[in-house]
């Protein structure tokens, strides 16, 4: 299917799921709680966040990558420990986008554009606006918004949110034209209560932000400076302040906040700095990446110019100059602490330039000293699948997954290293894959594929059996 065809696709299932009528409903709601569960039931949110997420990654829109998929996981993690949700699952994913924004899907599904990551200039903005994202989830937003005005609002926002997701298409027209549409939906008050709640997500997540360690100013200086670029340059590239209007009231409102908050100077972490540059480079490609990194070497404009070197060693990676890539990471490691993306990229380079032994020995010394890093014990099974070590593979995949054993990428890597010759093992791998990623329609086919395939491993077939009646249970078959 042709790219703005699944686009289209995904926008009028997005505008369909949000715009069903809720599941249940009653007139005396004592609770915030209540209110949101019977208007938009938890589990209904979590199934269309969880879609839309498929959706994309369909399209090609999520970076997949373990580096970045980690650091984000991480940061957004500490953010959301403030909200207290234990039943809460947060997936948050980056998109491979220019323009500046982020939003909050159904679910605590909040997706990260590149461009945001591009637009901060420390690791406290880009905090406040995943704390920001994780407010509008906690305090049931969406849900919130299908109560108070019924379907109309809930329409206004699938349109906001369909224009967020169509910002990649071509035809940037479309966009606006679906973000206009669902404006003209609502009257004045429905865009009032847009507003309440756009005040709520910044008062709660300067909240969650303190209490994760950050700084409160980091949020008011963003969008203030947001503001102030976007007055002079208003163009497609604030995707952020279309989707969350911002006014001046709502930055003094958030300075003012922000002194109430202990002043806190905190340094950037290397992990927002490597994965930073990382994200550049896959949003602007290799050879616009390495000018951009020349240039600001040579004007000294930069956050910290390891990082800028590791984003050059990067681009030059890919342009196959390795020599000159090996040089680059040099300079990063003169000025930067130890870190797992420096050695990984140290194996990255030997592999590309076909050393697979002397890319293990790195990546072999690298998880010696980070053994916990999921991105290092990936590339090292890659490695050793291209090196056609496989049974090799096999041991180090389970050693992987004794500690990580919800990593997706994990079990398609043990797929690969059975292969079709053990189709039970080869599909039950990417049930498991499919499973942990929630997407049970895919799940229920591999299994099943196991269940049919050869093979005597008991515990195996058992597992694949429990995990079929679990799916067919809980997430039935859509009818053809």
């Amino acid at each position: 299917m042709k790219r703005h065809s699944r686009r289209a696709l995904l926008v009028a299932s997005l505008l369909a799921a949000l715009a069903a009528p809720p599941l249940s409903a009653h007139n005396d709601l004592p609770s915030l709680g209540t209110v949101a569960e019977s208007a938009l039931p938890q589990a209904e949110e979590n199934r269309i966040g969880r879609d839309i997420l498929r959706s994309l990654r369909g399209d090609g829109d999520v970076i997949d990558d373990a580096e970045v998929n980690a650091y984000l996981a991480d940061l957004g993690g500490r953010l959301a420990a403030g909200a207290q949700l234990p039943g809460m699952r947060f997936a948050f994913f980056a998109v491979n986008d220019r323009s500046i924004n982020a939003f909050a899907l159904p679910g605590g599904v909040i997706g990260v554009h590149s461009g945001l990551l591009l637009a901060t200039q420390s690791e406290g903005e880009l905090a406040s606006v995943l704390a920001h994202e994780i407010a509008h989830v906690s305090q049931r937003h969406l849900a919130r918004m299908q109560e108070g005005e019924g379907n109309r609002h809930l329409l206004m926002l699938a349109a906001i949110l369909a224009g967020v997701l169509a910002s990649n298409a071509s035809n940037g027209d479309v966009s606006a034209g679906m973000v206009n549409a669902g404006v003209g939906l609502a009257a004045s008050r429905q865009l009032a209560y847009s507003r309440d709640f756009e005040r709520e997500a910044d008062r709660i997540g300067m909240q969650y932000l303190t209490a994760a360690g950050f700084d409160a100013r980091s949020m008011a200086g963003f969008f203030d400076r947001l503001q102030q670029t976007h007055r002079h340059n208003d163009n497609n590239a604030f995707g952020f302040l279309r989707t969350h209007p911002l006014t001046g009231e709502r930055v003094s409102e958030a300075q003012n906040r922000a002194q109430g908050y202990p002043l806190r100077m905190r340094a950037d972490s290397s992990d927002f700095l490597l994965m930073r540059e990382k994200l550049r480079l896959a949003t602007l490609g290799a050879a616009e990446a390495e000018r951009h990194y020349r240039t600001a070497l040579a004007a000294g404009r930069f956050l910290q110019p390891g990082a800028t070197y590791y984003g050059l060693a990067r681009a030059l990676l890919q342009l196959g100059r390795y020599d000159e890539a090996q040089q680059a990471l040099a300079s990063a490691q003169r000025q930067l602490p130890p870190h797992p993306a420096l050695l990984l990229l140290d194996g990255d380079i030997q592999r590309a330039a076909a050393n697979l032994d002397g890319a293990l020995a790195r990546y072999q010394q690298a998880l010696q000293q980070f053994p916990s890093n999921d991105a290092l014990w990936l590339a090292r099974i890659d490695t050793l699948l291209q090196a056609r070590r496989s049974a090799e593979a096999r041991q180090q995949i389970e050693l992987a997954l004794k500690r990580a054993p919800d990593n997706a990428a994990l079990w398609r890597l043990a797929a690969r290293s059975y292969g079709e010759g053990d189709a039970l093992r080869y599909h039950a791998a990417l049930g498991h894959a499919f499973y942990i990623e929630q997407e049970f329609e895919s799940a229920r086919i591999q299994y099943q594929l196991a269940s049919r395939a050869g093979g005597d491993d008991f515990y195996l077939r058992s597992t694949v059996e429990a995990r079929l009646r679990e799916i067919d249970s809980q997430h039935p078959a859509k009818p053809r």
